[in-house]
């Protein structure tokens, strides 16, 4: 464990709440080190357990932060980088990330920690940059803005579909707006004290994030109505494998749901619990079927388990 040298240690003040992990620590640096940090530099030093958060190791830049809440981070330069190299590797869409092209739609496997669009920092990458430097590679005429009707968290793995052509882009909303889309999840959660049954339906209304409060909450003057399905796939040592059938569309709504039912998901920042053996959310966006938007033939389309999640799960079994 280095010494108070080679660590910042602070307790979030009142100014700072409500702020991004990552825009406090950078300033906190910009203070200790007197220059500039990069901040792709911090991202990958939270993302690979350089900082923690009332004692506990906090891989997601971007949670939301409390008053008073104690955070240590590495400071040792050497140390820093050692800790950023575990996560400095690339990433780079290839064929086998497709999971269905044609000339209307695109289907891609979205990796944890990419977001889906642009970020306010312009040197992060995006699962949209990529799509589009990789349909920049084909053959002449092949499209390079894309349509976006759906979104994933930074950290949820999975399904993300996109139209290519304007056709496709009016059947996807009009998919999507009329329900007709079923999407399937799995998620790593806590494992309440009393399990009643092995299937049960949330239905509890959100109310939108805002400026002031970045999570989203149950209940309120402005919450719309929201469902969700969960089906207990495997009771594991304090966890359980769920999969999660959202039947509307709200924003954080999976997360939201199940912590509201008593299982929140590991490694959730904002909603969940957090656990050491787990380096992000444990949401997978698992299948996504919906009628072709074009030719209105069934479309089914599912996305491979990915190695942290099976690891996770197996970590959860041997406790």
């Amino acid at each position: 464990m280095p010494d108070r040298e080679t660590r910042i240690i602070r307790r979030v003040a009142v100014r700072e709440a409500g702020r991004r992990l990552v825009d406090i620590l950078r300033e906190w640096l910009r203070e200790r080190l007197s220059d500039e940090v990069p901040m792709a530099r911090v991202r990958a030093l939270v993302a690979a357990g350089g900082v923690r958060v009332d004692g506990d190791v906090v891989r997601a830049p971007g949670r939301p932060m409390r008053r008073g809440e104690h955070v240590e981070a590495l400071l040792d330069p050497e140390q820093l980088r050692a800790r950023a190299r575990l996560v400095d590797r690339p990433f780079e869409l290839t064929a086998e990330r497709i999971l269905f092209q044609d000339g209307y739609v695109l289907a891609v496997d979205k990796p944890p920690g990419l977001p889906t669009h642009a970020t306010a920092d312009p040197s992060r990458p995006s699962l949209v940059s990529h799509v589009e430097r990789f349909l920049g590679r084909a053959p002449r005429g092949a499209p390079t803005v894309l349509a976006v009707h759906q979104r994933l968290d930074r950290d949820t793995s999975g399904v993300v579909i996109f139209g290519l052509d304007p056709r496709a882009n009016a059947g996807l909303a009009r998919a999507f707006a009329d329900h007709l889309v079923e999407k399937a999840y799995l998620a790593i959660t806590r494992r309440p004290a009393r399990l009643e049954s092995r299937r049960f339906r949330v239905s509890a209304p959100l109310g939108p994030a805002t400026a002031g409060r970045p999570s989203v909450r149950i209940g309120g003057p402005d919450a719309q109505r929201a469902a969700t399905d969960v089906l207990v796939r495997e009771i594991l040592d304090g966890a359980l494998l769920v999969e999660v059938h959202p039947l509307t569309g709200r924003r954080h709504q999976v997360r939201v749901h199940l912590a509201h039912a008593g299982c929140p998901i590991v490694g959730d920042p904002t909603y969940g619990h957090a656990d050491s053996r787990v380096s992000r959310l444990m949401l997978h966006a698992w299948r996504l079927a919906l009628p072709h938007p074009v030719t209105g033939e069934p479309l089914r389309l599912e996305a491979p388990i990915p190695p942290d999640f099976v690891a996770a799960v197996h970590s959860f079994r041997n406790e």
